[in-house]
């Protein structure tokens, strides 16, 4: 067996839902569009966005994951490369999820015809800690016991190792800086959450996309949270044979604005915030509503 290359360290470790050498070899178009959000930041809601607005409207789709791929993610039974030639054969304009860092995204370190459009929301890291502990705690116990996800009973525990990770903020650190190339768009989950057709807007401005009146309420009714809620399994990732790996209504949840603030301890909140602290600077602190 030919031995594989070895790749830039950049890409990231191998797990479970991240494969760098997919990173690596994978191939920009200009006409790409790739959704780059920490865990919880509204990732799923942005993929239903950008597929309702690339098909103007589309309530047939099975899977989320068939039109907007998650594209890191290994595929059981697959060869990373015949996962990239998939992606190949995807018409444009492709929409690729992902939670890489500014680093390990394809494409954006160059400067050529090639870059692709990059879509980022982010979201207060209180609600994305909590919200992520109920992801976790809500997978069938074959899902969790795949991850090598323990001890969730014990949200402090929880706490430590998302704090520790530092999945939301190595996120958003590496973005800030790139916040105004002419390929990014940012955008707060909670700005979407208080005004989805503004934000509707700056999407289509923003990739240049056109739709009608008719289409757009189409739209905005199929990116609500109650017509997601409702159908949640399209939006659910499955495991090897098909099966959900989500308890049933354990993936589409809640979809709220402050409940982490709600639900952390004083303490809890403190070290979400303090960490921000450290990592960030004044200005990005700002953007999110947080003291320096």
């Amino acid at each position: 067996m030919k031995k594989e290359a070895i790749i830039d360290k950049k890409w990231g470790t191998a797990d479970p839902v991240h494969d760098p050498r997919m990173l690596a070899h994978f191939q920009t178009r200009s006409t790409d569009v790739l959704i780059t959000t920490a865990a919880k930041a509204g990732t799923t809601w942005m993929q239903q966005i950008l597929h309702q607005l690339r098909s103007g409207g589309d309530a047939e789709f099975s899977s989320i994951d068939d039109v907007v791929p998650w594209l890191e993610l290994p595929r059981v039974g697959k060869h990373w490369s015949d996962v990239l030639a998939d992606y190949e054969n995807i018409p444009n304009p492709r929409i690729f999820k992902t939670h890489c860092t500014y680093e390990q995204t394809p494409g954006v370190d160059k400067n050529d015809t090639n870059t692709p459009r990059i879509i980022l929301t982010s979201r207060d890291p209180r609600d994305c800690c909590i919200s992520f502990y109920h992801h976790k705690r809500d997978m069938t116990d074959e899902a969790k016991a795949h991850m090598g996800f323990t001890d969730l009973d014990n949200f402090d525990k929880f706490l430590d190792e998302w704090l520790r990770f530092e999945g939301w903020y190595r996120n958003v650190r590496s973005w800030w800086p790139h916040r105004n190339n002419d390929n990014v768009l940012w955008l707060r989950y909670e700005d979407l959450k208080k005004d989805l057709s503004a934000g509707i807007e700056q999407i289509l401005n923003f990739l240049g996309w056109h739709i009608t009146d008719e289409q757009r309420h189409s739209v905005i009714a199929l990116c609500s949270f109650q017509w997601m809620k409702e159908n949640a399994l399209r939006f659910t990732r499955t495991g090897p044979a098909g099966e959900t790996i989500f308890k049933p209504g354990g993936f589409i949840r809640k979809g709220q604005v402050g409940d982490g603030k709600a639900t952390l301890t004083a303490e809890q909140e403190k070290r979400i915030l303090d960490k921000a602290r450290e990592r960030l600077t004044p200005d990005c602190l700002a953007f999110f509503g947080i003291d320096s």
